[in-house]
């Protein structure tokens, strides 16, 4: 594999989410070829090519904004992989009081079920902030940060409350990282 993919199901997806926005026609004519025929299925093959849904997710900023495609990025990962995921990690969730670090330390494995050719390593920096570093196999577009911004939404909503306090993108645009912060969980109350 020279690219990393996405799922189909991820695809889709977006790709409701997009229809959502009323803005799907003129996101649609901007893309080339390949991107059209995967934005109108989705389900073509079981793994896209990440290019074709980064070509979708450029259309997308240009018509909707990078605002609006990062609230439709955490929509799309709440939607389709929230009921996968947080059973997933529920025990993991009680055993640390609900941590983002729970999430953030499994989050290589817990992103398989929608994104495969990159590597995550997520560096704790003291037991409430830490960066996620994501390698890809090429250099990425930019906007690719923003779907990022959308997970770590999805990950403070389903355990603490946090922020992203910084983002990078390597100048030749393989490396991307986040850095994040959040509240300490409350201790748990006697039984």
């Amino acid at each position: 594999m020279n690219d990393y993919e996405f799922s189909s199901a991820y695809i889709d997806s977006i790709m409701r989410g997009l229809r959502r926005t009323g803005h799907a026609d003129a996101i649609l004519a901007r893309l080339g070829p390949e991107a059209l025929a995967l934005a109108k299925d989705p389900y073509s093959e079981t793994w896209q090519p990440a290019r074709l849904l980064e070509e979708i997710g450029e259309a997308a900023i240009t018509i909707i904004g990078e605002p609006a495609f990062e609230a439709l990025s955490y929509g799309a990962l709440n939607e389709r992989f929230g009921p996968i995921v947080l059973p997933m990690i529920k025990s993991s969730l009680a055993a640390s009081n609900r941590s983002p670090g729970t999430i953030l330390k499994k989050l290589n494995d817990l992103v398989k079920v929608a994104i495969r050719g990159i590597g995550i390593v997520f560096q704790p920096e003291g037991t409430t902030a830490g960066i996620v570093q994501i390698a890809y196999p090429r250099p990425v577009a930019a906007h690719v940060v923003r779907s990022w911004l959308g997970l770590m939404r999805f990950v403070f909503e389903s355990t603490s409350p946090g922020e992203v306090k910084e983002t990078y993108q390597s100048p030749e645009g393989g490396m991307v990282q986040v850095r994040v912060e959040w509240k300490a969980p409350d201790a748990p109350k006697p039984g």
